[in-house]
């Protein structure tokens, strides 16, 4: 396996100094000590993003992941660490990962107490008092980090002030906190990031190993379904849009650049001729890839003059031989954007999955999602993704702060339905309260949220995180609180037979297990052997977790 500290600058350089004085900057991504529970299990994209933009302007810099290391993630940044003098470490930082994530902050500073600690990410911008009082940073960057960084970068070399810098908050010496707005990237200047992605130096193969080895790939019987999850693990993420401005209530993501410029930042994007340029670039610099993943949260408007122009542009480079025939796509979409054209356009180019953030059949929580508007295209455009040879992956919540009963036993019965005419699922039980996101700043809210105790190791740092918002109806609260017991206590058995459980598997098994809390309550559900010998059907064969799905579903009718 590559290990993360062998990319971007041989260590053998930065043991013998750098001849030309140039600053050294450190950056790590997000830490996430569940393999991809938390995260993306893949490269960071947006610390990758700033370290192609920082070694453009001849800046030494160097990416430490966290998630792909041969020794764990201290021991290998304590080795890095003791290899080089680091002028700045910046940290990015997440909502889910904060823990270990300011666990690797600390770590940093008592081994290099000089360096300039910088935080960053989606929790540094919407929490940026936390992160100072939490751990020893110096400055937190809000937004996107390029402009920031390179201003940090240029005044450290001419040995000046970083006080005062757009986008930046810091701890002024009478220990008030001084916060200086600065404005989102332009789209010229979101192109150029794009294209500053150093792919050639991202771990993608060290991922590819992993996964394959989790899927245990080479067990599977069916020459056909290797290669499907060959053609899933072997992917590389390319963003192409730089915020979502849906203003769903429970996401953080359409206020990450408002709130960190005071005010409506404007929607930025790749046209159609810069989308496949970058796909190119990818395929040279990372041969083995099989699927480009538009990790953008919403890669298709509504009102979108690209989507065709780009599937004609793709058709036309792999036919040129340009771009592989059998090169295939995955992007998340508005579901609302979706026409017959268009959905034909993108099974022609090649996308085999198209993911939807349904969030909720029912219309009421869609309502309290603020995306009620998307109800009347789902049954139609599901139906005609599929009737074309497109998998629809539908991510979804199973609950909301104000749903009633019926609601949830809706989500069961067309999340089953649409499971076996052919789509994938991503299930959770509730709303996460995001920082950042209407429904964490609602005060009504409140009462129904849960805490957490969060410990930094090696600190005496602590602090209450937010982690659920349960709903309010005691019944339906308990409803989701027993089906939640119920699927942990099923994931540690299955676990112990199965290898890996995609999300896609997790929920039949999140349905599974809410059928008796729901027939129990006189909901209309689909009966539990029905689901039972969907997810029997669908894990790797073999008797010993067949049996045990029965097992458990034998034990918790006698219960």
């Amino acid at each position: 396996m590559t290990s993360s500290t062998d990319v971007i600058i041989p260590l053998s350089r930065l043991r013998s100094g750098n001849a030309r004085g140039d600053l050294r900057v450190l950056l790590i991504g997000p830490y996430d000590p569940k393999g991809g529970e938390y995260t993306f299990l893949a490269p960071p994209l947006g610390v990758w993003r700033l370290a192609g933009v920082l070694q453009q302007e001849a800046t030494t810099t160097h990416v430490f992941d966290p998630n792909c290391c041969d020794e764990s993630p201290e021991a290998s940044l304590t080795a890095l660490m003791r290899q080089a003098r680091w002028d700045v470490v910046g940290i990015s930082t997440t909502g889910m990962t904060l823990q270990y994530d300011l666990a690797l902050a600390h770590l940093v500073k008592r081994l290099q107490p000089g360096t300039l600690l910088i935080a960053g990410g989606m929790e540094a911008t919407f929490e940026p008092e936390a992160m100072l009082n939490r751990a020893p940073f110096d400055v937190v960057v809000l937004r996107e980090g390029e402009a920031p960084l390179l201003e940090i970068v240029r005044r450290l070399k001419a040995q000046s002030a970083i006080d005062g810098i757009p986008g930046t908050v810091r701890r002024a010496a009478d220990g008030t906190v001084q916060r200086t707005s600065g404005s989102a990237l332009g789209r010229d200047a979101l192109k150029h990031s794009i294209f500053q992605i150093p792919y050639r130096d991202m771990p993608y193969p060290a991922y590819w190993a992993r996964l394959e080895h989790s899927y245990r790939i080479g067990a599977l019987p069916m020459k056909a379904d290797r290669e499907a999850r060959l053609a899933e693990i072997r992917s590389v993420r390319l963003i192409t849009l730089n915020y979502c401005p849906m203003g769903c209530t429970f996401c953080s993501s359409t206020n990450f650049l408002n709130a960190a410029q005071d005010s409506t930042a404007k929607i930025a994007r790749l046209n159609a001729h810069e989308c496949v340029s970058m796909i190119q670039a990818i395929v040279q610099a990372q041969p083995g890839v099989r699927t480009i993943i538009f990790q953008d949260d919403i890669f298709v408007f509504r009102s979108d003059e690209r989507i065709l122009p780009l599937c004609e542009a793709i058709v036309t480079a792999k036919g040129r031989g340009d771009l592989p025939d059998t090169l295939q796509f995955i992007s998340t979409n508005r579901i609302d954007a979706m026409t017959p054209i268009r959905l034909a356009a993108m099974r022609q180019a090649g996308f085999r999955v198209l993911g939807f953030g349904v969030e909720s059949f029912s219309l009421g929580i869609l309502r309290e999602f603020n995306k009620s508007q998307i109800h009347p295209f789902i049954e139609s455009v599901l139906a005609s993704a599929l009737a074309l040879g497109i998998t629809p992956f539908l991510d979804m919540i199973l609950t909301s702060p104000r749903c009633q009963l019926e609601d949830v036993a809706e989500n069961v019965r067309q999340a089953f339905r649409w499971i076996e005419a052919g789509c994938e699922v991503g299930m959770y039980p509730y709303v996460i309260p995001f920082s950042g996101a209407a429904m964490a700043r609602d005060p009504e809210l409140r009462p129904a949220t849960t805490f957490a105790l969060r410990d930094v190791e090696g600190t005496s740092v602590s602090w209450n995180q937010a982690t659920k918002i349960l709903p309010i109806d005691p019944v339906v609260r308990e409803t989701v609180v027993q089906t939640e017991a119920t699927f942990d206590a099923w994931l540690t058995e299955l676990s112990a037979v199965v290898p890996h459980l995609p999300s896609r598997l997790r929920s039949l098994l999140w349905i599974l297990s809410a059928i008796p809390e729901l027939e129990r309550r006189r909901c209309d559900v689909p009966s539990q052997q029905a689901v039972a010998q969907a997810l029997v059907r669908r894990l790797p064969a073999g008797r010993d977790s067949s049996a045990l799905v029965w097992s458990m579903v034998g034990q918790r009718r006698a219960g």
